[in-house]
């Protein structure tokens, strides 16, 4: 080669060296923007070391700790992730299997405030080092929900359970008896019981009903509704104020100090006290204890004073023999407040199809109508629709919002929350077939429906309108995946399968308000 020819080859080198070297900083440039920007924690470690090398600036605020202080770190060292044994053995798994994820792990911020979050871990080559990458994404907003939604549906199981109370109770220590066992069995709380004021010097408390794991509790302390150190725990507190009193951490809160050691023994984590109102004036108070640290809830607060007001009109009853009719009307009110707080709980996770479920509702209402039904039935239907799609609080928020078409195992997943609804609101007596309305309402009378494949005269009546208007509303409305058909092209739909996936008077009703009569879907 002579000189000219190796001039120019050099040349033509050194420009693919430096147009390498402008890709690459472009490349660590990019990287370096989104990592900074990401709405998720990101933590890059040491594979073989497990200390911290780097950290976003999102987890930076997440965790309230600085740069400085989580650099050079193992991940066992830093208080946020507190159970050391749990990030060893994630670390050692990680070595082997080059990937982790945890869907629900706790972290503490460094103020004490517990995050839940998402943790998904990868091991890749970094120009010769391994590198262990953490993304780490909040998850404290659908944790709350699943937490309200399981409160909340627990409550509405004591509810139904203490109309049958009630209404069977023949006397005063059985129904007090009857409500503090269904509290535990139905409630989950660890122990029960009912205590009422004396008016001797110490202005003690009685109990006078318990159920569940007692082992000697009450008979080991000494309860006061006096204002005294004695009086000011949330049982006294309850009957001397006649507010709602809750303790979320029985170890660390105040005014547990002289029951402490003996909660704790039996364990008690948390308490709540419900004051009762008697005909005769006399306070008395329901006091529960849950067996792990909670932060109750306001629709559980709210829903367990309803329930003290049941129990104090029954007491009431009892005493004066006035017939329970009305307890039962107002029964029946609690119930269906308290699946409005159910749908709520489940919208809030899913911008793009909050009012699905109440559109879904007030189109099964009018079809249901058109067809005849009585008023009775139209109202269990409407109240099963508003809270059809109460299984998705179990599936991933991100595939509920995911905008692009799901694949085969994701939309496995969604298929799911039928079932999962069925599962959560089957054990709660209502009057109406509410939890198999939920069950079927995906399933289709040629039987290529799910969960079960039901076909023609399998389903409910019910299920069938309901199915109809979910899929009407669903076409008609914006999702995250694709713009609004059209009400149109959803009638178009359900015209097309009449007969074959939808019942046909079903979809005749339908087709018949939305041309004759002007129905219209709200707005979303």
């Amino acid at each position: 080669m002579d000189s000219h020819s190796e001039l120019l080859s050099k040349e033509s080198d050194a420009r693919k060296l430096a147009t390498t070297d402008k890709l690459l900083r472009v490349s660590e440039l990019r990287y370096r923007r989104l990592f900074e920007a990401a709405q998720d924690g990101i933590l890059l470690l040491n594979a073989k070391t497990a200390q911290i090398e780097d950290v976003n600036p999102f987890l930076i605020r997440m965790l309230g700790y600085t740069h400085e202080e989580l650099l050079g770190k193992k991940l066992w060292e830093i208080g946020a992730f507190k159970d050391t044994a749990l990030n060893k053995e994630a670390f050692d798994e990680l070595q082997t299997k080059h990937f982790i994820r945890y869907d629900d792990l706790p972290l503490v911020a460094k103020d004490g405030t517990n995050v839940s979050v998402e943790f998904i871990s990868n091991v890749y080559d970094c120009e010769g080092i391994q590198v262990i990458q953490c993304n780490i994404r909040d998850n404290t907003k659908r944790r709350l929900a699943e937490i309200a939604l399981k409160a909340t549906t627990r409550i509405l199981r004591m509810l139904s359970d203490s109309n049958v109370a009630l209404l069977s109770s023949k006397t005063e220590s059985v129904l007090l008896a009857e409500y503090c066992r269904i509290a535990v069995e139905e409630g989950g709380y660890v122990m029960a019981w009912i205590g009422m004021p004396e008016e001797d010097g110490d202005r003690s408390v009685t109990a006078i009903s318990h159920f569940g794991h007692e082992d000697g509790y009450l008979k080991s302390v000494r309860i006061s509704w006096g204002d005294t150190p004695l009086g000011r725990g949330p049982t006294g507190a309850a009957i001397r104020t006649g507010q709602i009193q809750f303790v979320d951490d029985i170890s660390s809160d105040a005014r547990m100090i002289p029951w402490r050691s003996e909660a704790l023994q039996r364990g008690y984590r948390s308490s709540i006290s419900v004051p009762l109102h008697l005909p005769d004036e006399t306070p008395a108070c329901f006091t529960l204890y849950g067996n792990k640290i909670d932060i109750w809830s306001e629709p559980e607060k709210k829903m367990l004073q309803e329930i003290a007001a049941d129990l104090s009109f029954g007491i009431a009853a009892l005493r004066t023999a006035i017939i329970k009719t009305q307890y039962q009307l107002s029964l029946r009110e609690s119930l269906e407040q308290t699946i409005q707080v159910i749908a709520a709980t489940v919208e809030e996770r899913d911008s793009y199809t909050a009012g699905h479920q109440r559109r879904v509702a007030d189109l099964c209402s009018a079809i249901s109508s058109e067809l005849g039904l009585s008023e009775d039935r139209r109202h269990g239907l409407h109240l099963a629709a508003s809270i059809h799609d109460l299984g998705k609080i179990s599936i991933p928020v991100e595939l509920l919002i995911k905008p692009r078409k799901l694949t085969a195992i994701e939309f496995s997943l969604i298929k799911e929350h039928p079932t999962i609804g069925f599962n959560i609101i089957k054990n709660v007596k209502f009057p109406w077939p509410i939890a198999k309305i939920i069950q079927q309402h995906h399933e289709r009378i040629d039987g290529s429906g799910y969960p079960n494949g039901l076909k023609g005269n399998e389903m409910l009546l019910e299920s069938k309108i309901l199915a109809v208007a979910d899929v009407v509303e669903a076409m008609a409305s914006h999702r995250p995946y694709r713009a609004a058909l059209g009400i149109e092209a959803a009638l178009t739909e359900i015209t097309a399968q009449r007969g074959i996936k939808f019942d046909a008077e079903v979809v005749d009703a339908c087709l018949r308000i939305f041309h004759e009569k002007e129905y219209k879907l709200e707005p979303a």
